[in-house]
């Protein structure tokens, strides 16, 4: 029985647990005990949720630096460059492993050492995995789809030589997270961030660099956010004993380890439906991009990569906050429809109010950041606003869904949401031209709003209908 049937199979032993973990039912000392709880939750929920948005500046600063290095058309080149390998299939390509490592984590059934061991060989695998199939698919896409950026080949498999890297911090950045370890997992997210920036500003401006432009120093900023992935990895392995036990750490799972520790091929083996549903919401969300890189020109692309990291601060919190609904999820605690209600209705209203001071705040912003020259990325920034705020949304609610080993309803939803987007596009791309792919994101988006809220909140009615006991808590919410 694998762990997400066990998590399932248990849950009528968690009858009186509420979302928080805790019995209904309390003495004065339990209470007391629960209020130094709520207080470090409250805690870890307000750091991860600050780091995240201090992570997202990061990223914000990283792409005005790149753009400002290389100019609109080097935009275009650069994004068009590391497209696959990161925007379609860096999440896509974990096989799930983020997920079940998180899970074995959060339950509490490995040790958290020797889990990382197995979660670093997971994503050397993956990610050896998921380079191949970017380079293939960046060959394939460009060579016979959109021949006049063919002369990007060799920057976009230069690009993929990252996954390995990026994919060990992931999964074994996964155990802290499962482990409720936020104070490690937050610094070592912000550390494997700046290692780009600080990298790209000392070659490029420390260093004396020959002035070149557009594709004439694009190889030189590929070189650069490899090399960066690289070292923001190391501060991930403190602990893990990889310089005097490399060989462990390359095995995997160590012979010494008991049978409660997974193995990578176990991780892989259980990692199936999360894979499933990272590559559904990957795809779909990033489906935008992939026709703005096979319909735009380098000019247009690099515009639309500007506007989408901008749009795409709405996630910023949402994202955050899908931490804690999985581990809410994966731990079997409960929650009431009362508490659903809130946390489902509190996300609409912070992502509404906060679309409408974008409106007033990115064309200013985008300017400010990355210079005039892009004016032209305002329009398609401000078309994005509405399908990220319901991206974060969906990012939020679904993880609750994930945690209880339930990925394949978000699925189902952004398969026929795919379906939508592209109707959609086919419908509108005459008399609204590139501004028809933002539009149907917002309407596939919206799509899969519907079909995942209704999940979620027939999920809870389910379990308060098996535990009516988790119903009556209700003081605390996420």
């Amino acid at each position: 029985m694998s762990l997400i049937d066990k998590q399932i199979a248990d849950d009528s032993s968690t009858a009186g647990e509420s979302w928080t973990g805790r019995d209904s039912v309390r003495t004065d000392e339990q209470q007391g005990s629960d209020h130094v709880d709520n207080t470090r939750d409250l805690k870890s929920v307000v750091a991860t949720v600050a780091t995240t948005l201090v992570v997202f500046g990061i990223y914000t600063i990283q792409g005005a630096l790149v753009a400002r290095i290389l100019g609109p058309a080097g935009r275009g080149e650069f994004g068009t460059a590391i497209f696959f390998p990161r925007d379609i299939f860096l999440w896509a390509g974990l096989l799930g492993g983020i997920e079940i490592v998180n899970a074995y984590a959060s339950r509490g059934v490995a040790n958290s050492v020797s889990l990382k061991y197995s979660a670093a060989r997971l994503g050397l695998i993956s990610g050896i995995i998921t380079a191949v199939v970017a380079a293939t698919s960046a060959v394939v896409a460009l060579a016979v789809f959109a021949p006049e950026k063919s002369y990007l080949i060799p920057m976009c498999l230069l690009c993929c030589l990252f996954l390995p890297i990026e994919h060990m911090h992931l999964t074994i950045s996964a155990v802290d997270r499962g482990n409720e370890a936020y104070r490690r997992y937050n610094i070592n997210r912000l550390l494997f961030a700046l290692a780009f920036p600080i990298l790209a500003v000392s070659v490029f401006w420390l260093i004396p660099v020959p002035a070149l432009t557009g594709i004439g120093v694009l190889p030189l900023m590929c070189v650069v956010f490899v090399a960066s992935r690289l070292i923001g990895l190391l501060p991930t392995l403190r602990g893990m004993d990889v310089l005097r036990n490399p060989r462990a750490f390359f095995a995997g799972k160590r012979k010494s380890d008991p049978e409660a520790i997974p193995g990578a091929a176990k991780l892989l083996s259980e990692g199936k439906p999360f894979a499933l549903s990272m590559i559904a919401s990957e795809v779909f969300e990033r489906l935008d991009v992939l026709l703005i890189v096979m319909w735009a020109s380098v000019e247009q692309s690099g515009y639309y990569f500007v506007a989408v990291p901008a749009a795409g601060m709405l996630t910023i919190v949402p994202n955050a906050l899908a931490v804690f609904t999985f581990n809410a999820g994966a731990n079997g605690r409960h929650v009431n429809m009362r508490e659903c209600g809130l946390v489902m209705g509190g996300l609409i209203v912070l992502q509404a109010i906060t679309s409408l001071l974008f409106l007033y705040i990115l064309p200013p912003l985008i300017i400010f950041l990355n210079g005039p020259e892009f004016n032209d990325a305002v329009p398609f920034a401000i078309w994005l606003l509405a399908p990220f705020a319901i991206r974060g949304y969906l990012q939020s609610v679904d993880g609750y869904l994930k945690g209880r080993g339930k990925p394949m309803i978000g699925v189902a939803a952004r398969v026929f949401s795919i379906i939508v987007m592209v109707i959609f596009v086919n419908a509108a791309f005459g008399s609204m031209g590139l501004f028809s792919i933002p539009a149907a994101a917002c309407v596939g988006q919206a799509v899969s709003m519907v079909i995942i809220s209704v999940a979620v909140l027939r999920e809870v009615a389910s379990q308060n209908r098996t535990n009516p006991e988790s119903g009556v808590s209700g003081g605390e919410s996420a």
